[in-house]
C-alpha cells in the first residue's frame, strides 16, 4: 500500500483514500513509522486484517465509519438456491414477473467488460454512466459526490487499466445498443466489490435495480465469485439482498513513542468518530439535499395528465414520435409505464405529438390508446 503526505503534518493517508471501497493491508518491521501516523481509509472488518505482527511502538485505532453488506455466494449452491433462501414465494414470484415483462419489453442483454473493452465503448458507457447518475440523483434532489467532478475524472481515469488487468469490471445491462444499467466493480481474487451502481429511472416500473443486481448475482456464480461486496453505505436494496453485515472502519496506525504523533493520531480518530456521529444522525444526507438545492434552479418535477382514448384520433393531426433514450424527457418514462401495463414490445406501439400543441401526445398500441398531457 502506498501512500501520501499533506501539509507539514507527519500523517500519511493511503492512495485512493475512500475511492478504493476496500483496503487490506498487511504491516512488517521494514516499514519507517518513526514519528508518523497512518491513515487506511475503508477496511471491511471481514478482510481481517492482520496487526499481530506489527512491530514494538506502532499502535492501531480503529473508527467505524459505515455499515457494510455482502453476499456470501460460497454458502449456495447456485442462485436459484441464494434466492430460495434469501426471499419468500411471492418476493420469488414477482422478481420472476418483472424480469419476464423487462425481456418482453425490451430487447434486454448483459455484458460483463473484464479483462477487455474498447477503447471508444469505454468512452461511450461513462458517456452513459455519468447520464445516468444525474438523472437518478435530480430525480432523487440530492447531490452525490462520485458526480463530483475531481471524483468522477478519478474513477474514469483509473478504471480503464484495471479492467485490462481483471482488477476491476463494468457490468453493463442494454436496451438494445443503449445502457441502461451499469455497474463498476473492483475484483480482490474472488471477491467482488460494487464500487458504483446505477439504472435508467425510465424503467423503475420494471424494477430495474434489483433485477441489474440479480443479473450480476448471476454472472457471479457462474464465474466461481465466493463474495459479492455491495460496499459500504446503507440502501434498502443492500439490506435486502445480503447475506452478512459488517463494519468499514478506517484504521489510524501511530508511533506511539512520539507525543506529536499520539496527539495527531487521538485528533484524527476524533474527528473520525464526529463525521461517524453526523452520519448517524443523518445530517450527511440532509447537507446532500441542501448542496443539490444550491446548485440546481429547477427541482419541481414535471406532472403530468393520462387520458385513455377509445379510438386513435386522426394521423393527420398527429406527427409519429422516435424518442432518444438520451432525452430526459418525461415522456421516456410514461412510455415505458405504457408498454408495462401492456405487456408488449416497444415494436408494437406508435407515438404522436399532437400538431400546434407542444405539450401533447398519444401513445397508442392494438390494445391500448392513451393521450399524455405534460404539465
Amino acid at each position: 500500500m502506498s501512500f501520501y503526505k499533506i501539509n507539514f503534518f507527519p500523517i500519511y493517508f493511503n492512495i485512493g483514500k475512500n475511492h478504493t471501497k476496500g483496503s487490506y493491508y498487511e504491516v512488517n518491521d521494514q516499514n519507517d513509522y518513526k514519528g508518523k501516523v497512518f491513515v487506511v481509509y475503508d477496511v471491511p472488518a471481514y478482510f481481517n486484517v492482520n496487526n499481530a505482527s506489527k512491530p514494538n511502538g506502532l499502535s492501531l485505532l480503529e473508527s467505524t465509519q459505515y455499515p457494510g453488506f455482502l453476499i456470501e455466494l460460497d454458502k449456495f449452491k447456485n442462485v436459484e438456491d441464494y434466492l430460495q433462501s434469501t426471499f419468500g414465494r411471492n418476493s420469488r414470484m414477482k422478481m420472476r414477473k418483472y424480469s419476464n415483462r423487462l425481456d418482453t419489453c425490451f430487447d434486454i442483454s448483459t455484458k460483463m467488460f473484464f479483462g477487455t473493452i474498447d477503447e471508444k465503448e469505454y468512452d461511450l458507457i461513462f458517456e452513459y454512466f455519468m447520464m445516468l447518475l444525474n438523472r437518478r440523483f435530480s430525480d432523487k434532489q440530492i447531490s452525490n459526490n462520485n458526480m463530483h467532478p475531481s471524483e468522477w475524472n478519478f474513477y474514469k481515469e483509473v478504471a480503464y487499466p484495471l479492467i485490462i488487468e481483471k482488477k476491476a469490471s463494468l457490468f453493463v445491462v442494454f436496451d438494445n445498443k443503449t445502457p441502461i444499467a451499469i455497474t463498476y466493480n473492483y475484483h480482490i481474487d474472488d471477491i467482488v466489490i460494487d464500487a458504483i451502481t446505477v439504472f435508467d429511472i425510465n424503467y423503475v416500473k420494471f424494477n430495474l435495480g434489483y433485477l441489474n443486481n440479480l443479473k450480476l448475482i448471476e454472472w457471479c456464480f457462474e464465474n466461481n465469485i465466493k463474495k459479492l461486496d455491495f460496499s459500504k453505505g446503507y440502501f434498502d436494496y443492500k439490506k435486502r439482498l445480503c447475506s452478512k453485515e459488517y463494519d468499514f472502519n478506517y484504521h489510524i496506525l501511530y508511533d506511539s513513542n512520539s507525543i506529536k504523533a499520539k496527539i495527531i493520531a487521538y485528533f484524527a480518530y476524533t474527528f473520525y468518530e464526529f463525521k461517524s456521529y453526523l452520519r448517524k444522525k443523518e445530517i450527511n444526507t440532509k447537507l446532500h439535499k441542501i448542496t443539490f438545492l444550491l446548485n440546481n434552479k429547477k427541482t419541481e418535477k414535471v406532472d403530468y395528465e393520462i387520458v385513455t382514448l377509445d379510438v386513435l384520433p386522426d394521423t393527420n393531426s398527429l406527427t409519429e414520435l422516435y424518442l432518444d433514450s438520451k432525452t430526459n424527457s418525461p415522456l421516456n418514462k410514461i412510455v415505458n409505464d405504457f408498454l408495462y401495463g401492456i405487456s408488449k414490445h416497444r415494436s408494437e406501439i406508435k407515438i404522436y405529438s399532437v400538431d400546434n400543441q407542444n405539450n401533447l401526445f398519444i401513445i397508442s398500441s392494438e390494445f391500448l390508446t392513451q393521450k399524455v398531457l405534460l404539465k
